[in-house]
């Protein structure tokens, strides 16, 4: 599968809805999956099907790592989780997420964690 470039027509032409997606369950299930795997390897969050050429309203989103210890890199800036990925991949960017969770002020938020600066001295 190959992502589509910005300009694709496809990316801003109406969809057709999967009408009776029982039909092909499994091949929606490996579609699915495939679609996955595309967004685990560029490190997105989500995925639109006409995104890699299909005009069908399906998607694929990433909403959590199975993982101990992975996080949710989205309490860093992207510069910040860019760098990190750079330097040791996701064990960095779980490390930079718990200690910023440790330095939260509020243990029981939510979500991200807030008011704690993403670099030394801040």
């Amino acid at each position: 599968m190959k992502l589509a470039d910005y300009n694709n027509p496809l990316l801003t032409t109406p969809l057709e809805f999967i009408e009776e997606p029982e039909k092909d369950i499994e091949g929606l299930k490996e579609l699915s999956k495939q679609m996955y795997q595309l967004v685990a390897q560029f490190g997105g969050a989500g995925l639109s099907a006409n995104q890699i050429g299909i005009n069908k309203r399906m998607f694929v989103v990433k909403y959590g790592d199975s993982k101990k210890g992975e996080g949710k890199p989205k309490c860093l800036s992207k510069s910040r989780a860019a760098s990190l990925r750079a330097k040791g991949g996701k064990k960095a960017i779980g490390a930079a997420v718990s200690k910023k969770r440790r330095n939260d002020p509020n243990k029981n938020r939510r979500g991200k964690a807030k008011n704690v600066s993403n670099t030394k001295g801040k």
